[in-house]
C-alpha cells in the first residue's frame, strides 16, 4: 500500500502543494514528465518531490508556460493557479483516475495511470492528439 493512498484527496493534494513549493525556484530540475497538446501547448507536468510524483497544471485559460506573464483578470483574480495532486497508485473503484488539465486549446483531461505507465516506460515528454 502507497504511504499517501490512503489520505482524502484534499489533503492528499496538500501534501502535493507542499512538496512541489519545497523544490523552490528550479523545480524543471525535478520534471520527470511533461505533457503537452497538439500545438505545443503546455498542458501539464509530472515533478519527483520528497513525496513521490507530483503532477502540476495550470488551472484555468492561461497557457504560456512557466515562464510568461500570468493573465490577471481585473478584479486581480488569478487564472494561472495550479492543480496539483500525488500521482499514487489509486484504487479506481475508489477514487476516479482522470486528473484535470488545461491549455490554449481548452479543457482537458489526464489519465493518473496513463501518466505513470509513460514514466515507468521512461518516457520524458508526452504530446496528446
Amino acid at each position: 500500500m502507497n504511504a499517501y493512498e490512503h489520505l482524502i484527496p484534499a489533503r492528499r493534494r496538500e501534501v502535493a502543494r507542499v512538496s512541489l513549493h519545497a523544490l523552490g525556484a528550479h523545480r524543471a530540475d525535478h520534471r520527470r514528465l511533461d505533457v503537452r497538446c497538439s500545438r505545443s501547448h503546455h498542458v501539464a507536468a509530472v515533478y519527483d518531490t520528497s513525496s513521490g510524483l507530483v503532477y502540476a497544471a495550470s488551472a484555468g485559460t492561461q497557457a504560456h508556460g512557466s515562464r510568461a506573464r500570468v493573465d490577471t483578470p481585473h478584479h486581480g483574480d488569478r487564472h494561472g493557479a495550479e492543480h496539483v495532486d500525488l500521482l499514487t497508485e489509486i484504487d479506481t473503484r475508489v477514487m476516479d483516475d482522470r486528473l484535470p488539465a488545461w491549455c490554449g486549446c481548452g479543457p482537458r483531461t489526464l489519465s493518473r495511470a496513463d501518466l505513470r505507465r509513460a514514466i515507468a516506460d521512461g518516457e520524458r515528454h508526452v504530446q496528446l492528439l
